[in-house]
């Protein structure tokens, strides 16, 4: 009698291991489209870039093995420092702005006591995320033209607006001003799932403490979505450093090269110059520099950001 049961055990399992194998054979069927779609489109690709940067290359003819001299000459390039400088000084401007925009406005729009108004305003500040960038990009180069309505503007207002994609000093705060106001939708969205999130029962017990709104949000507001404005501070970097259609379509990386990004030279010396080699050896350093930024931010996020819940 005290084998019986260990004989019925194995019985189960024997009988539960041909459906247990349908199962994973059909799992592994189901997920093997996706599964072909990253290789062959992904995984494919990084890695014949890897291999690419290795080689003296300019499309049409007979890759050359030059082993590491791509990245040499790239460290020793100085246009390609040229750009990541004006890459970096893009991200300082617009990253920290498109956050804090973001951030504001959705307190702002989550404070409003009409629903429908929270509605519209949801809806009218994520509309340039779904729009055609490069649509969007032409309109805005019509709207910062030396007599476009932008300077009109300021003209009413007593101020002698710049040439704004023209001049090497405006062209990039310029960008990042178009960049913010049509990524910040993301970022209000984000941050409006976030605020809905909050305990409204800490908001009371502030209110009953005298707590001023400023010191409601700097004690409350800000702990509670700082998972969120981790996130939408790594997002934001992610695509600041790979900024690439609204500076080609605004200022194609000028006027001379006072706009030219790290994305767009790679663009450059891969399409126009023909050195897929070299532009490979270039996409491969902007992404070891990207993984850097984002392991020094995670490092540092448990200094400020509150995963503990209420």
């Amino acid at each position: 009698m005290q084998q019986a049961a260990p004989l019925v055990t194995t019985r189960r399992q024997n009988r539960a291991s041909p459906l247990r194998r349908q199962e994973a054979w059909l799992a592994a069927l189901l997920i093997l489209p996706s599964t072909l779609g990253i290789l062959i489109f992904a995984v494919l690709p990084i890695a014949a870039s890897l291999g690419i940067s290795l080689t003296d290359w300019g499309g049409l003819s007979k890759p050359n093995f030059v082993g590491f001299q791509n990245y040499a000459t790239a460290l020793q390039d100085s246009r390609a420092t040229s750009a990541l400088s004006h890459t970096l000084i893009y991200v300082l401007l617009a990253v920290p702005t498109g956050v804090l925009i973001s951030m504001t406005l959705a307190v702002w729009i989550n404070n409003l006591k009409a629903g429908w108004l929270r509605t519209v305003f949801r809806t009218v500040y994520y509309l340039p995320m779904v729009t055609i960038g490069v649509a969007v990009a032409l309109l805005w180069q019509v709207l910062l033209a030396p007599q476009g309505l932008v300077n009109l503007i300021l003209g009413w207002l007593g101020v002698h607006g710049p040439n704004w994609l023209g001049s090497p000093a405006w062209v990039l705060p310029a960008v990042a001003v178009f960049s913010v106001w049509q990524g910040s939708g993301q970022g209000i969205i984000l941050f409006l799932a976030s605020l809905a999130s909050v305990p409204k029962d800490l908001y009371e017990a502030a209110s009953l403490d005298g707590a001023k709104p400023f010191e409601t949000f700097r004690f409350i507001t800000l702990p509670m979505i700082s998972p969120t404005v981790f996130l939408v501070l790594v997002l934001s970097l992610i695509g600041a450093l790979q900024v690439f259609e609204a500076v080609l379509v605004l200022s194609n990386g000028g006027p001379g090269d006072s706009s030219t990004t790290v994305a767009l030279y790679i663009y450059k010396t891969a399409f126009t110059f023909f050195k897929m080699g070299y532009a490979s050896a270039l996409a491969w350093l902007l992404a070891v520099i990207l993984i850097g930024l984002m392991v020094v931010q995670w490092r540092n996020q448990n200094r400020w950001v509150n995963y503990d819940q209420v």
